[in-house]
């Protein structure tokens, strides 16, 4: 699974209708998260940009193969002075003076979080909060919605703190309402876990990461890559669905209760992404006729994979699973038209696909219930 361990670096309300991001220094705003990080790099000072900001500067320093002191290179020696000045610490004994992480905020309580907002210039409380996270999706996004809206007294890593105590009271006061911050802590959460050896629990944290994923989504979106747009940038979305649909597969093998939450997972996959590509809807259907399968609902599975041939004439597993469904499974209790129909697909299969993998097994089978027929025929002549 691919995961950047980077902050999240924008977010949307769910009611926009374009992405767009903004400086936070100089209000310009730029339709690509990449050009944001290229702006910060040649424009501001690294002294004046929170800790998101200057996340972002150093993607953008990797990502060209550059040295920062390239860019420093360029500024006034007043602007060296105005560093210098930023360096004085404005620490009132409370609040960390270089710099906020979560666990910093985490450690305040409610009225506290509250209060320095408060000092910072923005006013809240539960009720206006709940308020607004109805029509939010993103504490990230709420926070920006603050600053828009409010005459916001915060520089530095202060403007940290705001984004980070509005993602606390989202946790504290709404709970129970996803945002796109809480899908980075359960992928991570599922990656340590995993890492450790506990594959189970590492799928039920991914499981509640895709639940986010769909709440966070709009219905309007159709495609992965429209998806991974309006998600947070630490995640690519496919590579994402199809490990956890691997792990799945993996621990249901011991757990056979978890092909049950394949078949759901899987389902909601296709049901969330109509307008996927043709490949990754294909796969997907495959994995529901699979776990369908390994559920014994033979006949759902069969129906599963009869769609699939209607929708992908092409696809030969569609017709090999089928057909192995029928031979492999239900040899002693097939009739003459099933041993026929497992002879047509068999054919099928070997006909859609010249280079199918696995192709002389197809046709070793496909001698076998010929010749099974045959002997059927032969039994039948001598009885009249």
């Amino acid at each position: 699974m691919h995961v950047l361990l980077i902050p999240v670096a924008f977010s949307t309300c769910i009611h926009s209708s374009q992405i767009m991001v903004e400086c936070r220094y100089c209000e310009q705003t730029f339709e690509e998260e990449s050009a944001l990080r290229e702006h910060l790099y040649e424009v501001h000072e690294r002294d004046e940009l929170s800790r998101i900001d200057q996340k972002r500067v150093e993607q953008y320093v990797d990502e060209h193969g550059l040295d920062e002191s390239d860019n420093e290179e360029d500024q006034s020696p007043d602007q060296s002075i105005q560093r210098e000045q930023r360096t004085v610490d404005t620490s009132d004994g409370i609040y960390p003076a270089d710099g906020w992480e979560l666990s910093d905020v985490e450690a305040l309580s409610t009225d506290e979080i509250v209060e320095k907002l408060t000092g910072h210039g923005i006013e809240t409380n539960e009720t206006a909060f709940l308020n607004r996270v109805e029509d939010c999706n993103s504490a990230t996004a709420l926070s920006e919605q603050w600053e828009a809206e409010y005459a916001v007294d915060a520089t530095g890593y202060d403007q940290d703190f705001i984004w980070m105590a509005t993602q606390e009271l989202w946790e504290r006061w709404a709970p129970d309402t996803p945002n796109k911050e809480r899908i980075y802590d359960f992928v991570q959460e599922g990656r340590d876990l995993r890492e450790k050896g506990n594959r189970t629990a590492a799928c039920d944290q991914w499981l509640t990461a895709w639940e986010y994923i769909v709440a966070v989504t709009p219905d309007d979106i159709t495609t992965i890559e429209a998806a991974d747009r309006q998600l947070p940038t630490f995640l690519s979305l496919e590579p994402f669905i199809r490990s956890l649909d691997s792990d799945l597969a993996t621990v249901a093998e011991d757990e056979p209760a978890y092909h049950e939450n394949r078949l759901e997972f899987c389902r909601e996959v296709v049901e969330q992404f109509p307008d996927a590509d043709d490949e990754l809807l294909l796969d997907f259907h495959h994995f529901i006729a699979d776990s369908l399968a390994k559920l014994d609902r033979t006949s759902d599975s069969r129906a599963e994979l009869e769609s699939l041939i209607e929708e992908y004439p092409e696809d030969p597993y569609a017709y090999k699973k089928i057909a192995d469904s029928y031979w492999l499974d239900d040899l002693g209790d097939l009739t003459v038209e099933e041993i026929e129909r497992t002879a047509e697909l068999y054919q099928a299969a070997l006909e859609a696909d010249t280079a199918l993998e696995g192709a002389s097994i197809v046709a070793d089978r496909l001698d076998d219930v010929e010749n099974r027929l045959a002997e059927m025929g032969a039994s039948d002549e001598r009885e009249s």
